[in-house]
């Protein structure tokens, strides 16, 4: 593997951390606003779950979409894009040389 190879895969890594770094404060700041509409706007003495009626299931829908993204980038198992990628090289080049040949 050369440099370039492996520089462009630690920039993808970091681009990897960067979008889902962002993605929690998005979700971090998205459900703060909405809590606090949701406080606001309810009734005093309404049935609520922990004080909110109704922003609790964007935060749960959210929240599992945040865990699956954090399962991607930290979880994922290593290496197999590369392997993918030798496969795919080694049928095409398969293809070729058959290609080649019958046409021969």
């Amino acid at each position: 593997m050369t440099q370039d190879d492996l520089r462009e895969r630690a920039e993808r890594r970091v681009r990897e951390l960067k979008d889902f770094y962002n993605h929690v404060t998005a979700y971090v700041l998205v459900c703060t606003l909405l809590v606090i509409i949701d406080v606001a706007s309810s009734a005093s003495g309404s049935d609520t779950f922990l004080g909110l009626t109704w922003a609790y299931w964007p935060i749960f829908g959210w929240g599992i979409a945040i865990l699956f993204h954090a399962a991607s980038t930290f979880f994922r198992p290593t290496g197999w894009e590369e392997r993918k990628v030798r496969q795919y090289m080694e049928q095409e080049a398969r293809r070729d040389e058959e290609r080649r040949l019958s046409s021969s």
